[in-house]
């Protein structure tokens, strides 16, 4: 295999992104097996199993979003993007595939579109982005506001329709998918500099505490809720120069599972962030 698919000896994220852009466009356009094959290996590399694994034919999404902007106040970094069943059916391959301008568009379009009102996902984070911002959130969503705080990147560009099945440890082989694009994806936030840097889910603590890949220093976790079987919703707390560093040790758009309520997402765990890390 000439090289993972996310993984390049581009010099940027954007460059990078690109780059397996134009590798699925051609591969699509072509009607080849190329691109497929490629997440396919990706998919038995971390044994990902039903519902878990990614998808092979749409074209990879490594942010959403308006990446061109200078200085996003909050960038967030997901594990992948997510995809209903219902809509496995209902994508943007099609006008993906008129090229990068256009890609990039939709890219950002995103947050304007029927599906984005629809997304469990940005229903949960929306709440919480404009909490951090001393916001009340409005109902439709209000896109704009995201577009110009938020910045979506993903650690795997690959939809998926749950994102459960990750390892506590990842194997060498595993790192070797992940090391340079997470690399790209940290040189991207010291570029951007945003005031906060969010990562959301548990494979954060395994990649940048357990396996400690970056030189910043985390807290030890600190407990926000605990439901009445004992599971536990706790965040990690760092900095490096000026941007404010938060691992959730758990995905955000699912802590109801823990307790977490509206009104915690929209006023408790912002306040909770900025008590620990400032405003």
């Amino acid at each position: 295999m000439k090289f993972y698919t996310m993984v390049s000896n581009i010099d940027s994220f954007l460059d990078n992104a690109k780059e397996q852009y134009e590798f699925w466009k051609n591969s699509y356009r072509k009607g080849t097996k190329e691109y497929s094959n490629h997440v396919s290996e990706i998919i038995k590399i971390f044994d990902l199993k039903g519902k878990n694994k990614f998808h092979t034919e749409n074209a990879p999404k490594y942010w959403a979003g308006d990446i061109s902007k200078r200085n996003p106040k909050f960038i967030i970094v997901s594990l992948n993007p997510g995809l209903r069943e219902k809509d496995q059916k209902i994508t943007s391959v099609a006008t993906d595939s008129e090229g990068w301008k256009t890609y990039m568009k939709n890219r950002s379009n995103w947050f304007s579109g029927t599906r984005f009102q629809d997304s469990k996902y940005w229903q949960k984070h929306y709440k919480f982005f404009c909490g951090m911002n001393n916001k009340i959130p409005e109902e439709p969503m209000d896109g704009d506001y995201l577009l110009k705080n938020v910045l979506n990147l993903n650690l795997f560009p690959y939809h998926s329709n749950q994102s459960e099945n990750f390892p506590s440890k990842f194997t060498v082989k595993q790192l070797e998918v992940v090391l340079h694009h997470l690399a790209l994806v940290f040189d991207l936030i010291e570029e951007k500099k945003p005031r906060y840097c969010f990562f959301n889910g548990k494979v954060w603590k395994t990649l940048l505490i357990k396996h400690q890949l970056i030189d910043i220093k985390f807290s030890e976790p600190k407990l926000f809720k605990e439901n009445i079987q004992g599971g536990k919703f706790s965040m990690y707390f760092g900095k490096k120069r000026k941007t404010r560093y938060v691992i959730f040790d758990k995905f955000l758009s699912r802590t109801h599972y823990y307790g977490v309520t509206d009104d915690d997402l929209n006023s408790d765990i912002p306040n909770f962030i900025k008590e620990r890390l400032g405003s």
